[in-house]
């Protein structure tokens, strides 16, 4: 396995990432990785450093990065907006097409809970995707309960991060339960039984929209798994999950 870390400029600043790449001949599948709100390429419990592991073990390419404004990305936090977020997407779409360890053929999207909600817009732009995996994606209505009260005085925050002033209403632009259905691909939902930040209703809401236009799509839900995959054999059901189905979805 070769992992390299590696630097993206964009218009605006710089994208900072790791990738994790396969020691075999020519190009291969490839995952890129979107991590969730507050988060960053490692996610918690390094959620996603083990799962590019294993992912790399298989045979599989994974790239891992911090968005703008958040982890060791150009930015600050307070200045985070989610089409900010979705156009890293994109810009990170062209430059994993690029990459000689690429098969461009067999490109796969990963999302985890707000990365989940990009990633069903990022589908909608861009062909350049075979497989779709979304972990406890969350939806516009499920961000915006963060808004607080009608009313509320001074900014936001969330731990220790400050909220930018237009985030909720830069985020209600989007729809990403439309643009999932927009431009279908093979689709893995995983959620965790005792996820409480995205609730099983709130998750539901991409398998119901999926299936009323048959698009194929594989749920998952994993027995006692929060938000974060956190307990160990919550984590190894999720890395399991995902790493045998984007195997079997890139390789045959």
């Amino acid at each position: 396995m070769r992992q390299e870390y590696f630097e993206v400029s964009c218009d605006d600043g710089v994208i900072r990432g790791m990738t994790y790449v396969p020691q075999v001949s020519g190009r291969c599948p490839s995952v890129l990785l979107l991590h969730g709100f507050t988060g960053q390429r490692a996610e918690a419990g390094f959620m996603f450093v083990s799962l590019a592991r294993a992912l790399c073990l298989s045979g599989i390419a994974a790239v891992t990065f911090d968005f703008r404004h958040s982890g060791e990305s150009s930015g600050k936090f307070d200045q985070m907006l989610v089409t900010g977020e979705l156009d890293d997407c994109l810009v990170m779409t062209k430059w994993l097409q690029a990459r000689l360890f690429a098969d461009r053929t067999r490109l796969a999207l990963l999302g985890f809970s707000l990365g989940g909600l990009l990633a069903a817009c990022t589908s909608a732009r861009t062909n350049a995707y075979r497989s779709l995996v979304l972990l406890a994606p969350t939806t516009v209505l499920n961000l915006c309960r963060y808004a607080g009260e009608d009313g509320a005085v001074g900014p936001i925050t969330i731990g220790p991060h400050q909220l930018h002033p237009e985030l909720f209403d830069d985020v209600r632009s989007l729809k990403p339960l439309n643009d999932i259905t927009c431009n279908p691909r093979p689709t893995l939902l995983v959620h965790g039984s005792n996820d409480h930040a995205v609730p099983q209703s709130v998750v539901q809401e991409y398998a119901s929209a999926m299936n009323d236009v048959d698009i194929p799509l594989t749920q998952k839900t994993i027995v006692d798994a929060d938000h974060s995959f956190s307990k160990l054999h919550a984590r190894e059901q999720l890395i399991e999950t995902v790493t045998t189905w984007l195997h079997e979805q890139l390789f045959s």
